[in-house]
């Protein structure tokens, strides 16, 4: 055990094993929760919003007083020094790597009946490039770099349509094919995150015009971007864009989060978004979603005082 405290008590102390004989495994805790309060002869805990309510029923029923208040540890850790960028960086970059090598295996993929077939496989062997064999790339050149991953999206044509749709299935020509990849290093724990939406062959130019359409909003979000405006303004801005292409309707989720030791954490760049300041990592992901399928675009960054410093660098094509 590793702490800066002098006073640490365990459940030891305060007899868990017979409490748990007593009282079963749920109550016993909650009753040495209890017991740790009385003997510092507290009354009244402030908790966090997501507290157990088991605990919180348990404590009222002994006549402590619980106040739910927002995490005075998520607020701190909003704020990121230069060493938490440095990890966030290096997490960047595994990212990148991995980006670009799912983008090259779309690229190098032969065409077969509209389907993309890895160019890597024997041409007798009959295999066409499917999300599940993107993903594996994805998740083996993060293993390389020393990061983990979950949940990786790689999804086409109406998979793309939802954009929490991992994605399934062969990937095909003339679709829009959405990758966004959300690392961990393995070892200092610190996420990425960043999406790309590529297409070969020749797609709709429909889908062509929501690319563009969802570029140029994710431009005037980062422009907006800078301590002191807050996240429900960069929300704002990139729905105006959407409102003037008529593509309003079709933006179904935030603009994008703050990320570190979590991949989602504050401040919220959506309605009601806290307001920013320098030190602050985070997304701006714009995307539209509808019948064709979807588009977009995520990249990372850092709140400056003037505005922001932009930690993806991979270029933004639709077609490969």
């Amino acid at each position: 055990m590793e702490s800066e405290i002098s006073d640490i008590r365990t459940t030891t102390d305060y007899d868990i094993i017979g409490k748990l004989k007593r009282y079963g495994r749920g109550a016993a805790y909650n009753v040495v929760v209890f017991e740790l309060l009385h003997d510092e002869g507290v009354t009244r805990v402030s908790v966090p919003h997501n507290f157990p309510v088991s605990i919180a029923d348990a404590l009222r029923s002994h006549g402590v007083e619980i106040i739910p208040v927002p995490s005075p540890i998520a607020k701190l850790r909003s704020v990121k020094s230069s060493g938490e960028i440095g990890q966030i960086k290096k997490a960047q970059a595994c990212c990148e790597n991995a980006m670009q090598t799912a983008i090259d295996a779309i690229r190098r993929a032969k065409v077969v009946d509209g389907v993309l077939f890895d160019s890597d496989s024997n041409s007798n062997s009959d295999q066409p490039l499917t999300s599940e064999r993107v993903r594996a790339v994805i998740e083996h050149t993060l293993i390389d770099c020393g990061c983990e991953s979950e949940s990786t999206i790689v999804a086409g044509g109406m998979d793309a349509s939802n954009p929490h749709n991992v994605g399934t299935g062969v990937l095909r020509v003339d679709e829009s094919i959405v990758i966004d990849i959300f690392p961990r290093l393995s070892q200092e724990r610190y996420y990425a995150d960043m999406t790309r939406t590529v297409a070969r062959g020749s797609p709709s130019q429909e889908l062509i015009e929501m690319y563009d359409a969802v570029l140029d909003a994710q431009s005037v979000g980062l422009m907006t971007v800078r301590a002191g405006v807050s996240g429900g303004d960069v929300h704002d801005a990139v729905c105006d864009c959407f409102r003037d292409y008529g593509y309003l309707d079709m933006f179904t989720h935030s603009t994008g989060h703050g990320v570190g030791l979590d991949v989602h954490e504050d401040p919220s760049i959506g309605t009601g978004g806290e307001v920013l300041e320098a030190g602050n990592v985070i997304t701006i992901e714009p995307g539209l979603y509808g019948e064709m399928g979807g588009i977009r675009l995520e990249d990372l960054v850092v709140v400056t005082e003037n505005g922001c410093s932009n930690l993806t660098t991979i270029t933004k094509r639709f077609l490969v």
